[in-house]
């Protein structure tokens, strides 16, 4: 059996639908997997593509290729209609097209519902286009290229999939990844991963990915089943893993930016605007927001403990340390000395306790980070966009940031919008 051309469509429960396609070359064979997301509005539905790899392969893969089919025996899938078993509400649908040497048109889809061979066949093709033997120190995702260390060569296989190449190795019939370099648009990955370093910027006009280096599982740690040329990997692995980060440089029109951690990004403002104002909120209004506690008189007046027992927050000094991740230490050690000067915050029992305010005149009904304008000399202006009831239009409010003595991005002050009692 010879391809001429091929197009495999997944969808589950979500708007995304996973593509995987192909057709001939001159010497071999176009592969492509792509993510489509589909949105509405009032014109329609528009689809955009996250291309997850794109790759040009010779004869032998057209061969592996041309031989997944015939092991499948996808020419008996031609006119299959898979119905929705009857009472299946969730699950996944498919829908397939190839076009043979000879001029046949195989075409089948279903719905919960799928042809013969037809699971082993998605699985087998997924992993044809997204993993690769490393066979080469030269590497590259498409938006950026590496250098790779030699040992890697025939050691290693290269894995792609939304947002990250994996790299693994071979062990007891499976793989054990060991480490990982993510391409996300949103931002750096999770500060709560191992061995995690923010590599930099990929810019390709309004294209913009954050690149994270990280580590994953330790080969050591899983040695058994693991031969002895992925064991040799981890002698050097630190010093190999810092000569990759080193090497990224972009590619297809992307221009690498290494990070320097003089910008404030977008989605460090707002985890850093959400984070803020969940604070100021439990400080200044709590009676809006007591999150279940329930309140308490001291001296007639009615407290609200300011945080549960159990993020074992009990003195005012580790609200304190609560603060200073995301406000300043002047403006902290302010805003804190006030608060208890007037009583507001106090310590009882082994714990900390706010008086139980509420908000006065009009409150907003919501708000958002609209922009962030750079001021010059490592500081910035986090522009939020607020809506008031009485406005047709956004109210707009700056909140200046500053680094501490950390090195890290905080609010120098915070003009909150809404006022309490």
């Amino acid at each position: 059996m010879e391809i001429i051309s091929f197009n495999l469509c997944e969808s589950g429960m979500s708007a995304q639908t996973h593509t995987y396609k192909g057709h001939r070359t001159a010497d071999g064979i176009h592969l492509e997997y792509y993510i489509g997301t589909n949105s509405w509005d009032r014109d329609g539905c528009t689809e955009s593509r996250n291309v997850i790899r794109k790759i040009d392969r010779g004869e032998d893969m057209l061969c592996r290729l041309n031989d997944l089919f015939e092991a499948c025996q996808i020419q008996k899938w031609a006119g299959f209609r898979g119905s929705n078993p009857s009472g299946v509400l969730d699950g996944s649908s498919m829908s397939f097209e190839a076009v043979l040497a000879d001029g046949t048109k195989i075409s089948a889809f279903g719905t919960n519902n799928f042809p013969k061979n037809y699971h082993e066949f998605a699985k087998a093709l997924r992993r044809l286009i997204t993993s690769e033997k490393i066979s080469d120190t030269e590497f590259t995702e498409g938006t950026y290229a590496v250098t790779l260390p030699e040992s890697w060569v025939g050691r290693v296989t290269a894995g792609f999939s939304e947002g990250c190449v994996t790299f693994s190795v071979d062990r007891d019939g499976g793989e054990l990844t060991f480490f990982i370099i993510d391409n996300d648009s949103c931002g750096y990955s999770s500060p709560s991963y191992r061995g995690r370093e923010e590599v930099g910027r990929l810019v390709s006009e309004d294209d913009v990915r954050f690149i994270t280096a990280r580590d994953h599982d330790s080969i050591a740690s899983y040695a058994r089943g693991a031969s002895g040329d992925a064991l040799a990997l981890m002698e050097s692995y630190n010093d190999d893993k810092s000569a990759i980060i080193k090497s990224i440089r972009g590619v297809n029109g992307y221009k690498f930016c290494a990070e320097d951690g003089t910008v404030l990004y977008m989605s460090e403002a707002m985890t850093l605007a959400d984070t803020a104002r969940s604070l100021w909120l439990s400080l200044n209004f709590a009676g809006d927001y007591p999150g279940g506690s329930k309140p308490i008189m001291l001296k007639r007046r009615q407290y609200i403990q300011m945080f549960p027992s159990y993020t074992y927050t009990g003195t005012i000094d580790e609200v304190r340390r609560k603060f200073l991740k995301v406000f300043s230490e002047e403006f902290t050690d302010r805003t804190l000395k006030c608060a208890v000067a007037e009583k507001n915050l106090v310590e009882y029992k082994g714990n900390v306790y706010v008086l139980c305010k509420k908000s006065k005149g009009e409150v907003s009904r919501n708000s958002y980070v609209d922009s962030i304008s750079d001021e010059g000399n490592g500081k910035f202006t986090v522009v939020m966009a607020v809506k008031m009831p009485s406005a047709e239009d956004a109210v707009y409010v700056g909140l200046p940031v500053g680094k501490n003595a950390e090195g890290r991005f905080v609010f120098t002050d915070y003009p909150y919008w809404d006022k309490s009692e």
